[in-house]
């Protein structure tokens, strides 16, 4: 039987062939064969969307014009961009299938959602109607780059050759696709010598024209990729920096990215000219490329929020007026909180921005801590003013920053739903998903020719990841048995919603944690490593989260107890009413952690992929157990102290040795050790980082205890 496959749009895209491809292997795997047929008439789409399909028919249709000359009912009058419609008709022995759409990128999710059901059906009789709208318009993947840096490591230089090759984007790029991402931003100090030789400041390009050349050919089509599958592109730098070239040939007092990043501002009206000069020439060089974003902060410590906004205004508002064609932005929040300033720069200047985004960080660098909006970069207050009253120029854009973990697979799909709930008001446009430290390209961390890999990236083993973020930003109400339904695929396993299960409770760890434990800036907090620093212990490796660490922080989510508070109420006999105590706490981590370690018991199967996935599965496992036991140590220390008891501070003692705290964590570097070597890790500066690197304050942690002994 074949199936006829009929593409009303515009042109046929990159994007919509990966989408009817990846339809074409739904219908082979039910023994259907299909043939396409590039266009319809209006007149033809008008029956068919009578009923007049031929049998085993699919249509698709992203064009406006079209769905309104074929006079579509009511329901697909309610499609907005980005969403679709499927419909259904045909006997009980056949089928026919619409796919109905505004836009290209409807059509696209449309058919790529067409292919997930009919796998789930296993029949064209049996596939299930939906009307699916976009939940945000911006749904974006933050990426950093390697040169240019804002963080220096060997980790974003193992990076380079990666990211410089468009086979790893055109990956990169069909993953985003398939997950309905549409945007991509890409990060660093000082983009314009890499992509443009200035008028007037052609030395402060370093490259030959050759080699100037071929950084051109590598923008052009990674952004030409990228606009051909649906997807924006955006490049964001930071503000008042220049390349070291230009500080050679013009101004030696300039700051540029081979310096630290963060300082007082320097600057001159050659410096403002030579970057206002570098973005009207990048919009003009580049016309696939979407829009551009400015961090504003980093290089401007000294400088009045008023300064601030004028730099900004006089440099990238008049540089992006300058330019040929209109240019989408990205403005991201001043870390000097005064956001009527802002606003009103916005609005004077929306005409020629529109639409702008304005970027700001969920709960700072530690997204992954709670779905409740209790912290901003910088920790400031006032930030509700950008969003209080209702804006009318831009939207709110959440940056979810994840520093917390790098190496293990993290799934937690009801963390995403609460989050969008929480956080989705009229006035926010989208999130972004990304890190500062971390960039999915080759994957360092894993042991090389193991039978686990089968990746080429990073990203790659983190599909869940993505999946879960792109797929649930789309439509939040997407099912976990679309997720399920990929692990049983990827992984050759029947029982993908045990393992679903699995994970969700075992990846509760981190934002437990995040929320015990106060954090801030980036390096102040890595779950996965159950470590904390700061700058007077950067490139030391002394970050371990010890016992006195523990007992000295207040939590960052104010529904927490901290172990001081607790104990405090505990002694005085006070309700502990609308609180988390730390018991509670470590209850719940125990109870999600052995029932996690219980499905994977059930789950082995000697494949080596899936073991890989319960591995993971297995350390976060031991992380809970670890955590629990140790707040559990924690409030017996602290009760000894304040009550002199000696059975408790036999307890804490207790909690922290074999077979409990100590053991959880020598599991942990065990089960870590089949899969992983020590690697570079951001946090740490030049030291390495592996589980195993930190038994030994494991161990600490007891003599600690033994010590406190009056």
């Amino acid at each position: 039987m074949t199936v006829q496959i009929v593409a009303a749009t515009a042109h046929n895209s990159t994007g919509l062939n990966i989408a009817l491809q990846k339809l074409e292997s739904a219908l082979r795997e039910l023994g259907l064969s299909s043939t396409r047929k590039s266009s319809a008439t209006a007149s033809e789409l008008h029956e068919a969307i009578k009923g007049n399909l031929s049998e085993n028919e699919m249509i698709i249709i992203a064009d406006q014009a079209l769905l309104d000359q074929c006079k579509l009912a009511p329901a697909s009058h309610q499609l907005a961009p980005e969403s679709f419609e499927i419909r259904k008709g045909g006997s009980s022995i056949n089928a026919q299938v619409l796919v109905l759409s505004l836009d290209e990128r409807g059509a696209i999710y449309g058919v790529l959602e067409l292919a997930e059901r009919v796998k789930a059906a296993k029949s064209l009789v049996n596939i299930e109607p939906c009307l699916i709208h976009a939940r945000f318009p911006f749904r974006a993947l933050k990426f950093n780059l390697p040169w240019s840096s804002y963080r220096k490591n060997e980790c974003f230089e193992l990076q380079h050759n990666c990211v410089k090759d468009l086979s790893f984007w055109e990956q990169f790029l069909n993953m985003m696709l398939e997950n309905r991402y549409n945007t991509l931003t890409l990060w660093n100090l000082h983009p314009f010598p890499f992509m443009v030789r200035t008028q007037n400041f052609p030395l402060a390009t370093p490259f030959s024209d050759a080699e100037l050349s071929e950084w051109k050919h590598y923008w052009t089509e990674l952004f030409r990729m990228a606009k051909e599958r649906g997807i924006e592109t955006y490049l964001i730098n930071w503000n008042i920096i220049v390349s070291e070239a230009f500080a050679e040939h013009y101004d030696q007092h300039a700051i540029h990215d081979q310096y630290y990043h963060y300082g007082d501002s320097y600057s001159t009206n050659q410096i403002k000219q030579y970057t206002k000069e570098s973005i009207i020439q990048l919009i003009e060089e580049y016309p696939d490329l979407t829009g551009f974003g400015v961090s504003l902060g980093e290089r401007m410590n000294d400088m009045t929020p008023e300064a601030i906004q004028q730099w900004i205004e006089d440099v990238y508002f008049e540089g992006m007026k300058a330019a040929s064609r209109p240019i989408k932005f990205i403005h991201r929040a001043p870390f000097t909180v005064d956001p009527a300033i802002t606003r009103a720069s916005i609005e004077q200047n929306h005409a020629a921005l529109e639409p702008v985004w304005l970027e700001v960080k969920f709960n700072w660098s530690h997204a992954y801590s709670s779905p409740q909006l209790l912290l901003t970069h910088g920790g400031s207050k006032g930030m509700e003013a950008y969003w209080n009253p209702m804006p009318t120029n831009y939207k709110i854009t959440w940056m979810v920053r994840n520093e917390d973990f790098f190496t293990l697979r993290w799934a937690q799909p009801d963390f995403i739903r609460d989050h969008i709930r929480m956080n989705g008001q009229e006035y926010v446009g989208g999130y972004y998903v990304g890190s500062e430290c971390f960039i999915p390209g080759i994957d360092y961390s894993h042991i090389p020719d193991s039978p686990h890999i089968h990746w080429d990236y990073a990203f790659q083993k983190n599909w869940l990841y993505y999946m879960l973020w792109g797929r649930l930003l789309h439509n939040p109400d997407t099912s976990d048995d679309v997720f399920v339904q990929q692990l049983n695929e990827r992984l050759h396993i029947s029982k993908g919603d045990k393992l679903l299960t699995a994970y969700s409770k075992a990846c509760k760890m981190p934002m437990a944690l995040a929320s015990f434990y106060h954090f801030s800036w980036d390096f102040t907090l890595y779950a996965e490593g159950f470590l904390a620093t700061d700058e007077s212990e950067y490139n030391k490796g002394k970050a371990f989260i010890s016992l006195e660490d523990l007992l000295e922080s207040r939590p960052f989510n104010p529904t927490y107890l901290s172990i001081k508070q607790y104990v405090d109420k505990l002694v005085r006999e006070e309700a502990m009413d609308g609180f988390i105590t730390p018991l509670e706490l470590a209850s719940e981590l125990e109870t999600d952690g052995q029932d996690a370690l219980t499905i994977v018991v059930e789950l082995l199967n000697n494949d080596p992929r899936l073991d890989c996935e319960l591995s993971d599965i297995i350390a976060w496992s031991q992380l809970s157990l670890y955590f629990a036991k140790k707040l559990r140590a924690a409030v017996s220390l602290e009760c000894y102290r304040r009550t002199g008891n000696k059975a408790d501070q036999q307890a804490a003692i207790y909690w922290l040795e074999p077979p409990h705290a100590a053991a959880h964590w020598e599991r942990l570097v065990a089960v870590t050790k089949l899969h992983y070597r020590v690697q570079p890790l951001m946090h740490l500066g030049k030291t390495l980082f592996s589980w195993e690197l930190f038994l030994p304050q494991v161990y600490e942690d007891i003599e600690y205890v033994r010590g406190q002994i009056v």
